[in-house]
């Protein structure tokens, strides 16, 4: 099933309030910081939406206590091997072992403790070019034009879909 196909079944599911992202990354190695410029981007449409830099536990214990159906869905740059810019969706499954993380929790833990509440939970990766560290953030620019691909993406498949319509103030 290809990428937009999937984003837009999945969306079909939930309600745009049952959806969390939470971007993770460090945004001083160049394109590691992708997941936390996507929550910068979306922020503004999406009140769920977290970076690793805000308090990811409190996060997943309340969507763990939460008695809603729950979508959470992990941005990140991950090194699947693939083209600089490819976009994968991962599951729970296809994550490496714990050991192998960059993370202060790995985010399959974080995933198997949603999973056990009924939470669906998938990251969304995209290969980098680069993870150079850097004075300013800044993504590489084929990695900066995939973000702004699932940006969009995602946007566009909650505004079309009735259940996850995007609320104007």
């Amino acid at each position: 099933m290809k990428f937009n196909d999937f984003l837009k079944n999945i969306f079909q599911k939930y309600k745009k309030d049952e959806i969390t992202f939470i971007g993770l990354g460090n945004p001083y190695r160049s394109d590691d910081g992708v997941g936390i410029e996507f929550i910068n981007r979306i922020r503004e449409d999406f009140n769920n939406s977290y970076t690793e830099f805000d308090n990811m536990d409190e996060v997943i214990l309340n969507l763990m206590k939460s008695k809603n159906p729950g979508l959470l869905l992990f941005i990140d740059c991950s090194d699947f091997k693939g083209t600089p810019g490819e976009i994968r969706i991962t599951t729970y499954d296809e994550i490496e072992d714990y050991g192998k993380h960059f993370h202060k929790i790995p985010i399959k833990l974080y995933m198997k403790l949603l999973i056990k509440e009924n939470k669906q939970t998938f990251l969304i990766g995209i290969q980098p070019e680069t993870l150079d560290s850097i004075n300013e953030p800044k993504l590489s620019d084929v990695v900066s034009k995939s973000l702004t691909q699932l940006f969009g993406i995602i946007k566009d498949n909650i505004v079309s879909n009735s259940t996850c319509q995007v609320e104007k103030p």
